[in-house]
Order: structure tokens, then C-alpha cells, then sequence
């Protein structure tokens, strides 16, 4: 028995799981500038798993831009 197509199919097997992990938000949430806003989030442990969340914000005719990365964190100026 060779172990490298077993390998090679569970691999494509989890990526696969991973890339298709889905997250629940509302639209859109409403505030002023000096105002902390808080975007609910909700998703399964088995659908999310060990990965990382990404947070987008899009403003209507602009492109997305990352408010969180890696779960946790912020880019600079955020």
C-alpha cells in the first residue's frame, strides 16, 4: 500500500473544508465617526475550524479594505 495518495487525497480533502468555511454578518451596521461600531459575527466550530477570520469593510463603490486579519488583529491605521 503506498501512503503518498492517501496523504495527497486527505490534504486536498481539508484544504478543500477550509476554503469553503462560511461566516453570518448583517449587511451593514450604522455609526459616526466617534463612535465604536460592533459587527456581529456568527459561525460554527465546524465549519470555521482552526482557521483564521478576515473582517472586510466596503463602502458602497470602493474597494473592500481588511479591518481585521488573522483573527484579532488590525492593520496599522484602523
Amino acid at each position: 500500500m503506498s501512503w503518498s495518495p492517501l496523504l495527497l487525497t486527505l490534504l486536498v480533502h481539508c484544504t478543500g473544508s477550509l476554503a469553503q468555511s462560511e461566516l453570518t454578518q448583517p449587511p451593514s451596521v450604522t455609526g459616526s465617526l466617534v463612535e465604536r461600531v460592533t459587527i456581529s459575527c456568527t459561525g460554527s466550530s465546524t465549519n470555521i475550524g482552526r482557521g483564521y477570520v478576515s473582517c472586510f469593510q466596503q463602502v458602497p463603490g470602493t474597494y473592500p479594505r481588511t479591518i481585521i486579519y488573522s483573527s484579532n488583529y488590525r492593520p496599522s491605521g484602523i
